[in-house]
């Protein structure tokens, strides 16, 4: 008998992934829940185990290719010899915990990232390939328009048919049309990469990033604005093409739609002295018992879950229909992953952790983001979003708000400071600056003032009978 391998589903929301390294080659002799392949997606990396024992025969799906799932990608020999096709719906319902190991592909600094930095990073240059592709699609317009006939007796009903001017004829999964739709783009003026002139997300996201290529709505480019034409920069000697990686792609489009919320900034000083005092008392004792820092990252935390509670409506999540007020508190931590990108895992039930157990969620979280061991269930449910970006040293930033939250507050660097105090006397304090960025269609500049100064008093507040 023989066995296929197929593309998983490796997420509700996943719909296609990329082969990053296959662990065993033709030949190779594999027994069951051996790794056999790395699977990049949009939000994690993962090892795919064997299913089977056998002999690896043929791979379909080389590295560096994106294929939707249930696609076969190698086919094994087994005990008769015979290839017997794997049920794809059964694969494509595959969950994550199925697939082996996953890592969080995009995050961790030492549990301190900015989401904003990392954001503003996403425009890298494109691969070669890439940019040939998408201005191609500028020059090739008229091609396409004759081709796209062709293309339509090709799709088949899971990709849909219809009006050539919506794109609609165009071959694509539904999850790249809703992709598309959310960005107002016309697939019919996408360059598909995929087999049979398919558009990928890839694809899509490259066309976002690479506006200045895109054609105008009739199709020959000729009216392109100056500025946006301008926007792509001129090559100049000695410059190296970086391919977009899957989690750079990610990132990227998720910016893009993150910041079609109209947002806004508010930042506060608060006075971190007691908190710094209280911390270098208890740390020695509890790096002992724990085995790890006691970061101010904790409190920071803590912080943010009371006033969650306190200014309720923070804790919420636009819609055209009204606000959606959220009973659970699970708070997103943005992990830097240096120039990989970043990651933003879920601290669920936030509210019922003390210190400790927050900082033990963090550097739980730190630390399989940095071993790249993180999966899709740890990305799942965030209602607000801490940005720690002290240890980066920013003094002040501007986070994103992530798309589903209404606001998301950074940390900046702790520094001592001359302060003149209420009694005008002058004194060396730890201060530090609360930033919050937030959805101004959920709440107002009132309701963020208030929420920083609930934060603000709490961490002010904090004195040794402070239970850890």
């Amino acid at each position: 008998m023989g066995f296929e391998l197929r593309m998983p589903k490796l997420g509700e929301s996943v719909t296609e992934g990329t082969i990053g390294k296959w662990l065993k080659q033709p030949g190779e002799q594999v027994t069951k829940y051996d790794l056999l392949v790395e699977v990049q997606t949009d939000k994690v990396n993962t090892e795919i185990p064997s299913e089977v024992d056998g002999t690896l025969s043929e791979i379909k799906v080389q590295e560096g290719e994106t294929v939707a799932v249930g696609t076969v990608l190698a086919i094994f020999e087994t005990a008769g010899g015979a290839t017997q096709a794997q049920p794809a719906e059964a694969k494509a319902d595959a969950k994550p915990a199925e697939a082996g190991t996953a890592a969080a592909a995009q995050n961790a600094g030492d549990g301190n990232a900015t989401a904003a930095p990392a954001a503003a990073e996403a425009p890298a240059p494109t691969a070669t390939g890439e940019a040939t592709a998408q201005t191609a699609s500028a020059k090739a317009a008229p091609a396409a328009a004759q081709t796209a006939p062709a293309r339509s007796r090709q799709s088949d009903g899971a990709e849909g048919n219809g009006k050539t001017a919506t794109g609609a004829d165009v071959r694509a999964t539904p999850a790249v049309r809703k992709l598309a739709a959310e960005h107002g783009i016309d697939l019919s003026r996408v360059q598909g990469t995929g087999l049979g002139g398919r558009v990928s997300r890839q694809d899509i996201e490259a066309f976002i990033g690479q506006g200045a290529d895109a054609p105008d709505a009739a199709g020959d480019g000729a009216s392109r604005p100056e500025s946006a034409a301008a926007a792509k920069p001129a090559p100049l000697q000695g410059d190296t093409p970086v391919p977009l990686t899957q989690m750079r792609r990610a990132i990227a489009a998720n910016m893009v739609q993150a910041w079609s919320a109209p947002h806004a900034h508010a930042a506060m000083e608060v006075d971190m002295t007691n908190l710094m005092r209280l911390r270098e008392t208890a740390r020695a004792d509890f790096q002992k018992r724990e085995g790890f820092d006691l970061s101010p990252a904790a409190f920071i935390v803590k912080a943010a879950v009371e006033a969650l509670a306190a200014v309720a409506s923070v804790n919420s999540s636009w819609t055209d229909q009204g606000l959606v007020m959220r009973k659970a508190i699970n708070v997103g931590y943005a992990v830097a992953l240096g120039d990989e990108g970043l990651v933003v895992p879920v601290i669920r039930d936030a509210d019922g952790k003390s210190i400790t157990g927050l900082m033990r969620a963090i550097r739980d979280v730190v630390d399989r983001a940095k071993a790249k061991k993180l999966t899709l269930d740890d990305f799942q449910g965030g209602t607000f979003t801490v940005n720690n970006t002290g240890p980066l040293g920013t003094f002040v930033s501007s986070p994103i708000v992530p798309p589903g939250q209404a606001a998301i507050v950074s940390a900046e660097a702790i520094r001592k400071r001359l302060v003149v105090m209420e009694d005008d006397s002058i004194a060396i304090r730890s201060m530090m600056n609360l930033v919050i960025g937030f959805d101004h269609r959920a709440i107002d500049g009132s309701t963020a003032a208030r929420f920083l100064a609930t934060m603000r008093q709490w961490l002010e507040g904090i004195t040794e009978a402070v239970s850890l």
